[in-house]
């Protein structure tokens, strides 16, 4: 993700550089040019591709102590980007995740992936939130990923916060996960105690710190956890799923069953209506062998 946003960045700054504009130009860039950068995107990306990278240049220029300069007619060229986007732009809606999917790895006892597969559908958490790209535990980073000591005790009605020093929409602002226990076996307290307890985890352990065969500890990745959960799926005909198909798949079950939006949209940390755009069926799951 952190690439993905340098990417970004780089990308607007050789625009400018084709622009003939100075320094001062683009750290803070004024409204107009973000306007005209928008409009560059035009009948070649989709609105929220345009968007992503206006939202690159935001965090990159508050990171660097400016203002951030834009205004309301950005949102307005991301919606006439949007509606000149390209078929080619667009791509399938990822399948969600199901609770039965759960279960099932619990069944098989996939431990080293169940307890985050269990905590990203419940939680609405995006992988990238919870996971390293990295097993390596000296590479880990708390202001990117959660220690053991960020996740809160269980309130009067058992839910505990968890707070995530880095997410895709706040940077690394960080925002609070609310984590609610669940009649299922794969209610993700119960797995997180059980994984915290089975690892001998302290507080200033990688929340996902795990022991291999030899005793030492490691950090669950993000692609080990999807890789291993597309290993136990896939043979039961469910298309491969990646870390965000976890979100979709928690918020999925959560309007099902008839929790609030506005509930949803909370717990799931949600900053726009997106997540009421409705997600295809899942792949028809069987448990049988």
């Amino acid at each position: 993700m952190r690439v993905c946003k340098h990417n970004h960045i780089q990308k607007f700054l050789n625009w400018a550089g084709t622009e003939n504009l100075t320094p001062s130009n683009v750290l803070p860039v004024n409204k107009t040019i973000l306007c005209n950068y928008a409009t560059t995107f035009a009948g070649r990306t989709a609105g929220g591709t345009a968007c992503a990278h206006i939202s690159a240049i935001k965090g990159w220029t508050l990171h660097k102590g400016k203002a951030w300069l834009g205004g309301e007619r950005l949102n307005a060229i991301f919606n006439g980007v949007e509606h000149r986007a390209p078929p080619s732009s667009f791509r399938n809606p990822r399948t969600p995740v199901k609770e039965a999917y759960l279960t099932f790895l619990h069944t098989n006892l996939i431990l080293d992936g169940t307890k985050a597969a269990d905590l990203m559908f419940f939680g609405q958490l995006h992988a990238g939130e919870v996971l390293p790209d990295s097993p390596n535990l000296p590479r880990y980073n708390p202001r990117q990923h959660p220690l053991v000591s960020d996740l809160g005790q269980p309130n009067n009605l058992g839910t505990c916060s968890l707070k995530l020093p880095s997410t895709k929409t706040a940077g690394s602002r960080g925002e609070t996960a609310f984590i609610t226990p669940q009649h299922s076996p794969a209610c993700p307290l119960a797995a997180l105690a059980e994984h915290i307890r089975v690892n001998c985890l302290g507080p200033g352990n990688p929340l996902f710190a795990y022991r291999d065969e030899v005793d030492v500890l490691r950090c669950l990745t993000r692609d080990k956890c999807v890789n291993r959960c597309n290993k136990i799926w896939g043979p039961r005909g469910i298309p491969r799923i990646t870390g965000h198909c976890f979100r979709i798949g928690g918020t999925t079950h959560y309007l099902c069953r008839g929790v609030p939006p506005d509930v949803v949209k909370a717990l799931g940390h949600w900053k726009l209506d997106m997540f009421l755009t409705p997600f295809p069926a899942a792949i028809p799951f069987s448990l049988v062998h």
